[in-house]
């Protein structure tokens, strides 16, 4: 439909560097806590009738913001990933925000200079969820920890994923769900992951597992 009002004369595309702009300020405007995956798709040139047709440039806008004074904050642009960490370099950051049905909280321990080296999405309803199993329970939505898993042995080399970040944010997640007044936390896990969850005293349930607050 869209080719059809090119074609009639009735829209035009960007130009290269008005989409530099559009996709520059984006990257710059990102809440910290969000992730952009993907901001540029990858179409086949042979398949796009006019218009930007470089798939990397997504790359070419982070070029133009590094050069420039501004910085890009969301969680892509801020892992640490394979980097080495010292616990002492990291602190518990948390931001909050309402949605239409509860408060999000986003807890993630930082550098000074703002890279994130891991982050827990909680979620506290508004109200009990229409899932009978989870009544009135905050929602672990997603935990995270950056870095590269190490061999028995080495947990002190500073990789993230072996300073107990983890932990802490379950633990932090936990007091925010007690002090909000709510009488378990719950969170979906995969089967990989049930048993560090169940390490840290969150049982099975049929579709989540639970923790008693």
């Amino acid at each position: 439909e869209l080719a059809q009002y090119y074609k009639a004369g009735l829209w035009q595309p960007y130009t290269e560097s008005e989409l530099l702009k559009v996709i520059a300020h984006t990257l710059t405007n990102t809440p910290e806590y969000c992730r952009l995956t993907r901001v540029i798709r990858d179409i086949p040139s042979q398949d796009i009738v006019v218009g930007n047709k470089k798939t990397n440039f997504r790359e070419i806008a982070t070029r133009s913001v590094e050069h420039s004074a501004l910085k890009q904050s969301d969680i892509r642009a801020r892992e640490i990933r394979g980097q080495s960490v010292k616990r002492s370099e990291l602190y518990l950051k948390q931001f909050c925000y309402k949605t239409s049905i509860g408060s999000e909280i986003f807890l993630q321990h930082v550098t000074e200079s703002n890279q994130i080296a891991s982050f827990l999405r909680l979620f506290l309803p508004a109200s009990s969820s229409f899932i009978e199993e989870l009544g009135r329970s905050a929602i672990v939505r997603e935990l995270h920890v950056y870095g590269k898993l190490v061999s028995m042995g080495e947990k002190n080399s500073g990789k993230s994923q072996h300073i107990g970040l983890g932990s802490e944010l379950l633990e932090e997640a936990k007091k925010i769900a007690k002090e909000s007044q709510y009488n378990n936390l719950a969170i979906i896990s995969a089967i990989g992951t049930k048993q560090y969850y169940k390490k840290r005293h969150f049982l099975n349930g049929k579709l989540y597992q639970h923790c008693k607050l």
